[in-house]
C-alpha cells in the first residue's frame, strides 16, 4: 500500500498508493495542526474524506484547493493526526498521495472505544498488532482491512490471544502497511493502545 518511506532525523514523508475510489489511509506524521488542509494539501476537486466517530461518518470535500465540510459547505475543521484512519475517495485514476511531517516520537496513545474505531498505527512502521507491541489482545477483537479491489473487508479475529482469519480460522499475523488505515472492533470496555517509538 505504501512505498518510498523516507526519514532524516525526525522529518519525513510517506507515499501512499490510492486506487480509484475508496482507500483506507492513515496519516502517521505530524504536520502543523494536522488539519485536513495541511495533511492533504493540493487534493483534486471532488476528492472526499470520510472520518468515523461514534458509529457515524463525517464527510469533507475538496474544492478549489481547500477542504470543506460536505454537509454545511463551511471550511473543514477536520483533523487527521497520527493514530487516526480515514477513507480517501479518489475521484480520478489510481495514483499516490504524499503525507509529510515530523515522525512522532515518545508514547503514542490510540483510543480504542467499545465497538468500532477507525485508526492507523501511530508511527510510520509496518507494526504487528501483538502483545509484544503493546496491542491489547482481547478475545473477540476484530481487525478489518478494506480491499480496494473487491470493495470489501478482510477480517481477522483474536481468539486465545492470537489472530485468526475470521472466515477460514487460519492463524495469521496482522501487520498493517505504512499509511494504511483500518477498523478495530473492541468487544470490551474502552481502552487504549500505547506504543513508544524513538528515531535511532
Amino acid at each position: 500500500m505504501a512505498q518510498n518511506v523516507y526519514s532524516l532525523n525526525v522529518v519525513g514523508y510517506v507515499n501512499v498508493a490510492v486506487g480509484s475510489g475508496y482507500t483506507l489511509v492513515a496519516n502517521q506524521l505530524n504536520n502543523g495542526t494536522n488539519g485536513i488542509n495541511q495533511v492533504l494539501a493540493g487534493a483534486p476537486d471532488s476528492a472526499l474524506v470520510l472520518t468515523f466517530k461514534n458509529n457515524d461518518y463525517n464527510s469533507d470535500l475538496a474544492q478549489g484547493g481547500a477542504w470543506f465540510d460536505a454537509n454545511t459547505a463551511l471550511p473543514s475543521t477536520t483533523t487527521l493526526p497520527p493514530g487516526k484512519g480515514f477513507f480517501y475517495n479518489n475521484p480520478g485514476a489510481a495514483g499516490t498521495i504524499t503525507l509529510v511531517g515530523e515522525v512522532p516520537q515518545g508514547a503514542g496513545v490510540i483510543p480504542l472505544p467499545a465497538g468500532y474505531a477507525l485508526i492507523g498505527t501511530y508511527t510510520p512502521q509496518a507494526l504487528e498488532l501483538s502483545a509484544t507491541n503493546n496491542f491489547p489482545m482481547v478475545d473477540g477483537t476484530l481487525f478489518l482491512k478494506y480491499d480496494t479491489t473487491k470493495h470489501d473487508y478482510v477480517t481477522d479475529i483474536i481468539n486465545g490471544g492470537a489472530w485468526y482469519d475470521a472466515n477460514t480460522a487460519v492463524l495469521v499475523s496482522v501487520i498493517p502497511a505504512v499509511g494504511q488505515g483500518y477498523f478495530i472492533n473492541n468487544p470490551g470496555a474502552a481502552t487504549t493502545w500505547t506504543h513508544n517509538f524513538t528515531v535511532q
